[in-house]
């Protein structure tokens, strides 16, 4: 080949690659290796598109018999207690709050969602606070998962800690000084003692005969600081980076009813047995990682 048709060739394969060059559009993406839509292979990184993975809970709401486990159900479901009586439960609620995984170096996940509040301090005054959001209106009778927040930790967990109920400032927040979606927000209104006493932590409403002329309900309401609860649960599993994770929390409330008396008890009995019996109410039954 001549001198001058090299020439040639170089040319015109520096044109086309002038040519290309000039079409080529860079391809925009997440460029964060945390981001659950992390992508290698972006040319420019778009940090606002950055999805972050979450942490979400499922409650699965179960009652347990010697030989069977079957969905926990609300007002028309018959269950016994351990004298043999029957009563129905008309409404079950709960709050959940200051969920934590915790992984075997020490490290505690740390969520990244805050909640501007107002809090009633003793005296009357008030004062505007910046909690971690961090709470959940758990409801038999509504199956969803919640999510409980955003985090980047990842490694091995060992354990699940949380509370039943809401502990201070939290219980003194101004429910009207909340968006109205929010699981704190006077929405329902029948979780809220007062300004005094703050929040229901559990709601329990027994019908204590299940004729059809029992038509009343006993109402339980329980909530005041020291009947909030904190928990432990043991957990085995691995949390990698980039990804949600979801755990499935199970109540057993065969436990949550043992011990009680449904003809007899006092409404401050029953409530002290259920308060005595949820400790061992709870387990972590599945951790699923999910990239979407």
């Amino acid at each position: 080949m001549s001198r001058i048709k090299k020439l040639e060739n170089i040319g015109i394969t520096l044109i086309l690659m002038l040519i290309l060059s000039a079409c080529y559009e860079p391809r925009e993406g997440c460029l964060d290796i945390e981001a659950v839509n992390y992508e290698l292979d972006a040319d420019k990184n778009t940090l606002e598109d950055c999805i972050y993975p979450e942490f979400r809970l499922q409650v699965a709401h179960r009652y347990s018999t010697q030989d069977t486990i079957f969905r926990f159900r609300l007002r028309d479901s018959i269950y016994y207690d351990d004298f043999g009586q029957p009563f129905r439960v008309n409404d079950l609620r709960f709050y959940l709050s200051d969920l934590k995984l915790l992984f075997d170096n020490g490290q505690e996940m740390m969520l990244e969602d805050e909640l501007a509040v107002y809090i009633r301090q003793p005296g009357g005054t008030v004062e505007m606070q910046v909690l971690e959001d961090n709470f959940a209106l758990v409801n038999p009778s509504i199956t969803q998962n919640y999510v409980i927040g955003t985090s980047t930790n990842s490694g091995n967990i060992q354990s699940l800690s949380f509370t039943l109920g809401l502990d201070d400032p939290a219980n003194q927040i101004i429910p009207d000084s909340l968006p109205a979606s929010h699981p704190l927000s006077l929405r329902d209104s029948s979780m809220y003692l007062g300004i005094d006493s703050g929040y229901v932590f559990q709601r329990i409403e027994l019908f204590r005969d299940t004729t059809a002329a029992d038509t009343i309900p006993e109402v339980l309401l329980i909530g005041t600081p020291g009947y909030q609860q904190h928990y432990a649960v043991d957990v085995v599993a691995a949390k990698d980076r980039g990804f949600h994770l979801l755990l499935t929390l199970q109540v057993d409330y065969r436990v949550w009813f043992r011990g009680i008396n449904v003809k007899t008890d006092s409404k401050a009995a029953l409530i002290e047995k259920i308060v005595g019996n949820l400790p061992e109410a709870f387990s972590v039954v599945s951790i699923v990682q999910q990239n979407q």
